[in-house]
């Protein structure tokens, strides 16, 4: 299953001041009558009173401590409504006034140097907050104690800023201390807890720990719409993490509920360019996106994009994920060269804001190799899937479940290098964690399965690849519905084996149907219909109706030729079984001009000496030499040759046919000594071959 960047919402704790000395009673009446505007997210009429209150404040001298309680709420409010810029200012100048009236030391300078910490998290400047925090940190445990619950505020955000560096262990540790707190101080219950409940809940899904993450986020749910009452900011900030999680888990209907209401409570309280609405928005994309519905994920995505970027600007860590998410949609719209530039872009921020091996990075990484993955540059695309998997174990460890994405993607490559032992083994281990963690009935079981069935399809081990293509099947369709994508592609692949084993009329049915789901959901004329189109040509070849695979491999074609940027080694193979088809039709033009278009294919996918490259190779030998074109044929001959006899193991069926067709090329061209030696070779080389000889096209998945 391939992965995406999702974000959940983290509640930092900022403090509100109260004045430390007698007011006059219009300055304390402001104030107090601001922090319960501000309290109810009156936001407007805070910033009325809190403008009074400072501007009354500002009349009894800079080193009055009104002043820098009159600033500390008005950066406060500044903070809430996403103006950083203006918020660092007020918070900076009340911090210069704070260490000057009370003392670097004090309570009062300790609030501030938390608040403004908050502020430098959420614009991803993690060195500058960490040094904040731990001057706060150690204030308040040197006045309060270690058990006081200002206290538990500051671990709570520096626990929060640990985990945005992937320092987990610590983050956790941080956590678990603060709750104790909360939980002793406050009670279980209490709207202070339920912050530190949801922040640890995050950790834990960032781990991989699902059932604790989401026993912590129904607990605070439930103690939130008690508290707060369902329509609360702060429910809403719940409600989306738990869907996440939901999400993760492969229960896409009960993650929509909760996107829904989230969405809901975020329109009516936050405006449209809150940034937690961007989470909403973002997460609610990653959701249709799984369930194939692009077109309607790409906005939203691209409103999150836009929310983040004005809120926090271009380098910020969310910008980051909306690029990777943006990316995830057009890979699957076959928009590679969009999406590796949306990938590049995501990585250089993440790298930049939270350092070169933060999980994180293991996301885009992944997700980038998985675009590289696509446009056949297969190297670059195992550099970066080596790199996510080293951050992903050496951060969680060997059975974390994304180690079992990047396995999988690796095993992919495997298989397209004909490596099928490794990739079988690389698949079977991303099986094992997969069925540990979610159950031999998750989604990113099927898809394990899906991948495990091409294998064994590749290896001729067709009825093991059609046990494992009914499995995942199965899964699919339980999990995701009878129309969804992932069904469209296990029908496709279970279609595909059938064929090879002779099944046409059921293998006719799965691609029928596959067909229609896909032109159902994207259209007749989007590039992902290419294959199952092209595994319908063969079939009826395999039939002998030539003008209906003709009209089909044509389509096919057509489609892969519209995504430009896609050369997938399926388009080549298409390319090579249309071209073959066109030999048996003594349609020797056409079949030269499709060998040729699959030849560069083949050799940007599989490498120059793999022996599919041999294959295309021959037939275009054999399309040239049946046109006369014995100039032209003979590089192809001597090439193809020279790669079947330097391959391991040895295909002596290959060999003894590229032999044969060498020596004819060679009596055609009156060199008949050199004939008689390759005549020779083909017959021993057909005598060591035990294999039947191979069809001339074959179904791919």
């Amino acid at each position: 299953m391939k992965v995406q960047c999702m974000v959940l919402a983290v509640l930092l704790s900022l403090c509100l001041a109260m004045a430390s000395v007698a007011q006059l009673p219009s300055w304390e009446n402001e104030n107090t009558a601001g922090m319960q505007a501000f309290q109810q997210r009156s936001y407007d009429q805070a910033e009325a009173l809190f403008g009074n209150a400072l501007k009354q404040a500002s009349e009894f001298g800079e080193l009055d401590p009104r002043y820098a309680t009159a600033l500390n709420n008005f950066a406060a409010l500044q903070y809430a409504r996403h103006h950083y810029r203006e918020a660092e200012s007020l918070y900076q100048h009340a911090l210069v006034i704070s260490e000057k009236v009370h003392g670097p030391f004090d309570q009062e300078t300790a609030t501030l140097l938390n608040n403004l910490a908050t502020l430098f998290e959420e614009q991803a400047k993690y060195s500058a907050a960490a040094d904040l925090l731990h001057r706060a940190l150690d204030i308040r445990e040197k006045a309060l104690g270690p058990e006081h619950p200002a206290v538990a505020t500051v671990l709570n955000n520096l626990a929060s800023l640990r985990q945005e560096e992937g320092k987990y262990t610590e983050a956790e540790a941080l956590f678990q201390r603060a709750l104790t707190i909360r939980e002793k101080t406050s009670g279980p219950d209490d709207i202070s807890t339920g912050s530190v409940l949801n922040n640890l809940a995050g950790l834990f899904s960032s781990e991989g720990k699902y059932a604790e993450a989401e026993a912590l986020y129904r607990r605070t749910l439930v103690n939130w719409e008690k508290s707060l009452g369902p329509e609360h900011s702060d429910v809403a900030t719940v409600l989306a993490n738990l869907a996440s999680l939901e999400q993760k888990e492969g229960k896409s209907s009960e993650a929509e509920a909760l996107l829904q209401r989230a969405l809901s409570i975020r329109q009516k309280t936050g405006g449209q360019e809150d940034p937690n609405l961007g989470i909403v928005l973002n997460n609610f994309g990653v959701l249709l996106k799984d369930q194939g519905k692009y077109s309607e994920a790409e906005p939203l995505f691209q409103r999150a994009l836009s929310i983040w970027e004005k809120a926090f600007g271009a380098e910020h860590p969310r910008v980051a994920t909306a690029l990777c998410n943006l990316a995830a949609v057009w890979q699957r719209q076959a928009k590679y060269a969009e999406a590796g530039t949306a990938l590049e872009r995501a990585l250089a921020i993440v790298e930049k804001t939270r350092g070169p091996r933060h999980p994180e990075d293991a996301y885009v990484l992944n997700s980038l190799g998985m675009a590289q993955q696509e446009l056949g540059r297969y190297s670059e695309a195992e550099s970066n899937f080596q790199r996510a998997l080293a951050i992903w174990e050496g951060t969680f460890g060997s059975e974390y479940p994304e180690v079992a994405t990047v396995l999988t993607n690796i095993a992919l490559i495997r298989k397209t290098q004909g490596n099928y032992p490794q990739a079988e083994v690389l698949l079977q281990r991303a099986l094992s964690i997969r069925e540990k963690n979610f159950g031999a009935g998750n989604i990113s079981v099927a898809t394990t399965l899906n991948n495990l069935g091409g294998i064994y399809s590749d290896e001729s081990k067709y009825k093991e690849a059609e046990q494992y293509y009914l499995r995942s099947l199965g899964i699919f369709e339980k999990n995701l519905g009878p129309e969804h994508s992932d069904v469209a592609t296990a029908l496709n692949n279970l279609g595909a084996i059938q064929q090879l084993m002779g099944k046409y009329s059921g293998a006719e049915q799965l691609f029928q149907r596959a067909l229609a789901i896909s032109e159902k959901r994207l259209g007749p004329d989007h590039p992902d219909l290419a294959p199952v189109l092209s595994n319908l040509a063969l079939l009826q070849y395999l039939k002998h109706n030539l003008p209906d695979a003709e009209s089909l491999y044509k389509r096919s074609v057509n489609l892969w030729n519209k995504a430009t940027e896609a050369r997938s080694i399926s388009f080549g193979r298409t390319l090579q079984n249309f071209a073959e088809m066109y030999l048996e039709q003594r349609k020797y033009d056409e079949a030269g001009a499709l060998f040729a278009q699959a030849l560069p294919i083949k050799e940007a996918a599989l490498g120059l000496e793999h022996a599919e490259v041999a294959e295309v190779l021959e037939g275009s030998a054999l399309a040239d030499m049946l046109r006369g074109y014995y100039v032209q044929a003979e590089p192809s001959c001597q090439r193809a040759l020279a790669i079947l006899e330097k391959s391991s193991p040895r295909d002596y069926r290959a060999l003894a046919q590229i032999s044969k067709i060498y020596a004819w090329l060679l009596q055609k061209t009156n060199r008949k000594a050199q004939a008689e030696v390759l005549e020779t070779k083909a017959m021993v080389y057909a005598a060591k071959s035990k294999e039947k000889p191979k069809e001339m096209a074959r179904a791919f998945n």
